[in-house]
């Protein structure tokens, strides 16, 4: 029993350092909202913006996954706030905007927005930044 824990205790440890680790090299990867060629802020998305050459992407019979924005991690640089074009396909979907491709929720996308998540968990975690109370 005692080898059980004390095993639980050191893998939990190693753990918590690697995720430390992952979240600082992680947060060398995030993008600036006003940086040359990043995906603009939240507050700004609208469906006639972004939509428009994503559809044409595809069309054109590119894949979701090699779309220009897919895999990176964006900080608003107003509020701080981190997203990423998972992010934008959910608000998208949302905001009903009309002509989005059918495969734009394909599985890569998907595990590529809950690896993207995930990164950004440990982004927060590691600096202690988590959401904020509104009042």
């Amino acid at each position: 029993m005692r080898t059980f824990l004390l095993a639980s205790i050191v893998g939990a440890s190693v753990a918590g350092a690697s995720v430390t680790a992952v979240a600082q090299v992680r947060e060398d990867d995030v993008i600036a909202s006003d940086q040359a060629g990043a995906l603009d802020a939240p507050e700004t998305w609208n469906c006639r913006k972004i939509q428009p050459e994503y559809t044409r992407w595809l069309r054109d019979g590119n894949s979701a996954e090699s779309w220009r924005y897919v895999g990176n991690t964006y900080r608003d640089v107003d509020t701080g706030e981190l997203y990423t074009w998972q992010d934008w396909l959910e608000w998208a979907e949302t905001a009903n905007c009309a002509a989005l491709p059918a495969n734009t929720s394909s599985s890569a996308i998907l595990i590529g927005g809950a690896v993207a998540a995930f990164g950004t968990g440990l982004i927060i975690a590691a600096n202690g930044s988590g959401p904020k109370s509104p009042g």
